[in-house]
């Protein structure tokens, strides 16, 4: 079973995950605001800088499977 500074841990890193998250699509967003004149394309290219953060989707696959992993194991016990 889990303690509770463990389940402490895994929820702090699951929001500083989210916030680095929410900090980089709000520059982005900034950012393309700022830089396009072309409103009708920014749409599209902000779907597009979503996929820029390779790191970050890595980052939240990694740390969905260990959440399964301990919820999977938890299960067996």
């Amino acid at each position: 079973m889990n303690s509770p500074l463990e389940r402490a841990r895994v929820l702090d890193a699951e929001m500083q995950l989210q916030r680095a998250w929410l900090e980089l699509s709000l520059r982005d967003l900034s950012s393309a605001a700022r830089a396009s004149p072309w409103a009708q394309l920014q749409p599209l290219r902000l779907g597009l800088s979503l996929f820029r953060y390779r790191s970050l989707w890595l980052a939240a696959g990694s740390l969905l499977v260990s959440l399964f992993r301990r919820h999977a194991h938890k299960e067996k016990s």
